[in-house]
């Protein structure tokens, strides 16, 4: 472009000349806002969902200096088990289960199962899948505290039409809260699901009779006879794991129940499985002595 005429520029309209911007002193850090004195911390009740479950998170992660400070956590937190979200319950569950070493008071702790149980019930009322992710918890759980949940083993007991992950998870807790009190309705619930049509399943429930067997040494006898029950339907692959697992309790339990090797070897033939042959074997070279033709 050319200049304007006379040979001058026009002059470009300048910018007014900014205002500068008064410092200010950083505040102290010991000037912050915090709650009046005397007033409680907030609790997560006021919270959002996922705020709730990142600040139960943390709470895990904390480690009370002794058994008041972990009661103390604990009050505030146990009314998260009401809470209707399935997340915000088990990170309840979590902070108790861990601030729960801290306390030696049996009452206590007494308190805290029942207020622990109705929740975690409640969760196995929910989709398959939420079910499956707190049976996996509840799995951990009985392992550390099993009295949480001594008295409510029925509502591990399978339904027809549970998903396949879920009535295997609801396997292994069963296994675990059996007890000489209620292992007759175990061992009633398990003989059931072996004439189920889930072969893997099956196997499973023929399988956790021989470990309830194992852990409930008064009950191996009643365990054993469910057992030649489920050989005399000669259905080849509940024979199969049926030998195998009596094997085991031969092995816990040596010259107690040789009385019933006559019934394993009439069902010699049967067997085409390396893991049961295996185990047969085991049998007849153990009892060889007691054993007609055992050669």
């Amino acid at each position: 472009m050319s200049a304007p005429s006379g040979g001058r520029s026009a002059a470009l309209p300048r910018d007014p000349a900014p205002h500068p911007t008064p410092m200010r002193a950083p505040r102290s850090p010991s000037l912050a806002p915090g709650p009046p004195s005397g007033e409680a911390l907030p609790t997560p009740r006021s919270r959002p969902r996922s705020h709730q479950v990142f600040i139960l998170d943390s709470l895990a992660l904390y480690m009370p200096t002794d058994a008041r400070e972990a009661e103390s956590i604990i009050e505030r937190v146990t009314p998260r088990l009401q809470h209707a979200n399935s997340a915000v319950v088990l990170s309840a569950v979590k902070v108790m289960i861990k601030y729960m070493d801290l306390i030696t008071n049996q009452d206590s702790l007494k308190s805290l199962y029942k207020k622990m149980a109705p929740p975690l019930v409640t969760l196995l009322s929910s989709e398959p899948e939420i079910q499956y992710v707190a049976l996996r918890n509840i799995n951990l759980i009985v392992q550390k505290r099993p009295t949480i949940l001594a008295h409510e083993i029925k509502v591990f007991f399978c339904k027809y039409n549970d998903p396949i992950y879920v009535k295997m998870e609801k396997l292994e807790i069963m296994i675990k809260l059996a007890s000489e009190r209620n292992v007759d309705q175990v061992l009633m619930e398990l003989k059931e699901y072996s004439t189920e049509v889930d072969v893997e399943f099956v196997r499973k429930s023929v399988r956790a009779i021989g470990r309830c067997a194992i852990k409930l040494e008064r009950a191996a006898e009643r365990c054993i006879n469910v057992l030649l029950e489920l050989i005399q339907t000669k259905v080849n692959y509940v024979v199969q794991e049926a030998v195998i697992v009596i094997k085991d309790i031969f092995r816990k339990f040596p010259n107690r129940y040789e009385s019933i090797i006559g019934t394993l070897c009439e069902n010699l033939d049967t067997l085409d499985e390396p893991e049961a042959k295996a185990s047969m074997i085991w049998i007849i070279g153990e009892y060889a002595e007691r054993i007609d033709n055992a050669d």
